[in-house]
């Protein structure tokens, strides 16, 4: 079995607030393995993004991390002192955050703040680091990179931010690399040279990948395992193809067929129903009860756990799902194709 870049066990993320305790991450596990894609997908607000900020150790106040531990090629990051953790963000492990804009200082130019990321961890004179900036800048991309490293970062658009946030994430070839959605806000074509160069980066470096996203096409044509989040908690845990084939928790299979698809007669799209519970005091149950056709009275009173039904393939459910492939669901390379 390949070795784990990162393995995270039973984290739990809360907010603590006058109203109660906001549980955003709630006691999930899962492992990024070297050269391999680990996708988390979920609805937005289903604690994705927290589980990244988790991992870095940057949850914003007054979010805390109050259970589970988080090994970064055998290190636990949440012992590691605070100028330590500095030295692992960005050379060990990078991440491309959602919001581009955010992400970059602007009052400093984007060479400036790419050359200083690149001389924290590489000990090159700043020419080399110049040199290395614009190299990264072209390859995700962005045209006349000399330029763009002059600009600041209202003088770009949000897809051009958003690629030389990617550039520099890459720059340090990252053991371990975050992703969180990478591909808002681009076009196809540039999609497609990003995604490229990632599936260079752990094909070439061996870098474990954990790529967060709402988007199944782009899950389904780069990732190896899919980790399924939904309220706080893994539900369904497998290889791309098991999970995609043949899903066995409810909400993997509502998911998959919210999908709008070419062959299916109009008027027969499938959303999922209901609405995400509320992570402030969240109930001791399954979090899917409420807009789940298969709910038992089980459901209510046992949140059940990730549970492996196959060696590749854990799900979270009380009354799984038929491993039988459904006439009416997303097929895996169909779905790979769309993007």
């Amino acid at each position: 079995m390949e070795e784990a870049a990162l393995r995270v066990k039973n984290l739990s993320t809360h907010f603590y607030t006058p109203r109660g305790i906001v549980k955003a991450v709630n006691g999930i596990s899962f492992q990024v393995k070297r050269g391999q894609v680990l996708g988390l997908v979920g609805e937005s607000g289903c604690g994705k993004s927290i589980t990244s900020l988790s991992i870095l150790r940057l949850v914003p106040t007054p979010g805390k991390i109050v259970g589970g531990v988080i090994y970064l090629n055998g290190k636990n990051l949440l012992q590691l002192p605070k100028e330590e953790m500095r030295r692992v963000r960005g050379k060990e492990m990078a991440m491309i955050f959602q919001d581009p804009m955010t992400s970059f200082n602007p009052v400093r130019s984007i060479g400036r703040q790419f050359i200083e990321t690149i001389l924290a961890h590489m000990d090159i004179t700043k020419e080399e680091a110049w040199n290395r900036a614009v190299e990264m800048l072209a390859k995700v991309g962005l045209p006349a990179p000399e330029k763009v490293m002059r600009q600041y970062p209202f003088q770009l658009s949000g897809g051009m931010r958003q690629r030389a946030m990617i550039a520099i994430a890459l720059a340090l070839n990252p053991k371990v690399l975050i992703a969180d959605e990478p591909t808002t806000a681009l076009d196809v074509t540039i999609q497609a040279q990003i995604l490229a160069e990632m599936r260079r980066l752990k094909d070439e470096f061996g870098t474990g990948i954990l790529l967060i996203t709402h988007d199944l096409g782009v899950i389904a044509q780069l990732a190896d395992e899919v980790a399924v989040m939904y309220a706080g908690s893994i539900m369904e845990y497998g290889s791309i193809t098991t999970v995609f084939e043949t899903p066995a928790h409810p909400y993997t299979r509502a998911l998959l067929n919210s999908i709008p698809r070419l062959d299916r007669d109009e008027g027969t799209l499938k959303p999922v129903k209901g609405q995400p519970p509320s992570l402030l005091n969240l109930k001791e149950q399954c979090p899917f009860l409420p807009r789940c056709d298969r709910a038992g009275k089980l459901c209510s009173t046992k949140k059940p756990l990730l549970t492996a039904i196959t060696p590749a393939h854990r799900v979270a459910c009380n009354y799984p799902l038929s491993t039988v492939i459904q006439e009416e669901e997303v097929s895996y390379r169909e779905l790979a194709c769309t993007n």
